[in-house]
Order: C-alpha cells, then sequence, then structure tokens
C-alpha cells in the first residue's frame, strides 16, 4: 500500500454513521454479502435515526472509492482469514473494515481481536452486533481508525514489503 498517496481521513462522529456495502454480483455468494445485506436490515430497524447507509452496486473503482469515502465503517467481506486489497485500502484511509482477522491473523501480527478491523463471521446476527457496538460506541470507531492507519504503515507499506522481499531474496541467493 502506498501509504503516501493514500490520506488518512479522521472520523468525524458529529452525525450519523455512515456504512459502506459496494457489492459485485460477480463476487456476491463468495464475499458472503447476504450476510452483510441481512445485519444491515437489523441495524436499520434497531438505529434508522444514528446511521446512513451506502449500498452500491457494479460500480467502477473510480466511482466504488468516492462512495467509499465519506464512510466510517465498510462491509468488505465475510469468507476470508484476513484482508484484500480494497480492505487495505480503505483501512489506510481510517475506515473501520469489517472482513476476515480470524486467529491466525490475529496472532502473525500480534494483534488483538478487533483492533485494526473487525473479524466478520458467516452470522448476520453478530455482525448486526458489532455493528451495534461501534453506533452506540462511536469513539472505538475512532480507535479501530487510529490503529488500521498505524498497522497499514508498519506491515503493509510499499517500502516495508519491498525491503522484506530484498532481504528474502538475497538471503536465498546465497
Amino acid at each position: 500500500i502506498n501509504t503516501d498517496t493514500i490520506a488518512f481521513q479522521k472520523t468525524e462522529n458529529t452525525g450519523e454513521i455512515v456504512i459502506f456495502l459496494g457489492i459485485n454480483r460477480l463476487s456476491y455468494t463468495k464475499k458472503g454479502i447476504i450476510y452483510f445485506e441481512k445485519a444491515l436490515e437489523i441495524i436499520q430497524e434497531k438505529h434508522a435515526d444514528k446511521i446512513e447507509i451506502i449500498v452500491t452496486e457494479n460500480l467502477p473503482y473510480k466511482e466504488y472509492i468516492s462512495k467509499y469515502n465519506k464512510a466510517h465503517i465498510l462491509l468488505d467481506q465475510v469468507f476470508a482469514y484476513d484482508q484484500g486489497y480494497n480492505a487495505l485500502e480503505a483501512m489506510a484511509k481510517g475506515k473501520v473494515v469489517f472482513t476476515g482477522a480470524e486467529t491466525e491473523f490475529l496472532n502473525q501480527y500480534q494483534l488483538q481481536e478487533d483492533e485494526v478491523c473487525i473479524n466478520t463471521l458467516p452470522n448476520e446476527n453478530e455482525i448486526a452486533a458489532k455493528l451495534s457496538f461501534l453506533i452506540e460506541h462511536p469513539e472505538k470507531i475512532n480507535d479501530i481508525s487510529k490503529n488500521a492507519r498505524k498497522f497499514i504503515e508498519k506491515e503493509h507499506d510499499y517500502r516495508v514489503i519491498a525491503e522484506k522481499y530484498l532481504v528474502s531474496w538475497k538471503k536465498n541467493k546465497d
């Protein structure tokens, strides 16, 4: 991730919490989007006056990014052990990302659950509970947002990764 070109967007909790779900129909099933949709229905009933939900479908990348830039929370994918590029980029911007953050991921980076992103399991009630918690405790959004950016800078900055590749390449070359 080129953190020089992706600015951290400080979260402003002055009004509604904005939740973004970008749907790509080609990956709908394999990403578990149905669980997010059901969780959003639950959240809409419980917290309608505290949230704004943005759902897009099959947008070109540039439009997708412009829509999610105003979000506090990005719903990425359910069926994953760790993050893909879109989630990492969103974390670099300081979004709270619901994605894979399984035990293996936590152990690899020595993190606590839901410290830099929200681990998402295929259970709409659990997803809704985690969303509710963040809506009811917006200060946690700020904490996770800052942690996410620091994590990206430490573990996914393109220079850090390039250096790791060079060390590995030189080690294997000798």
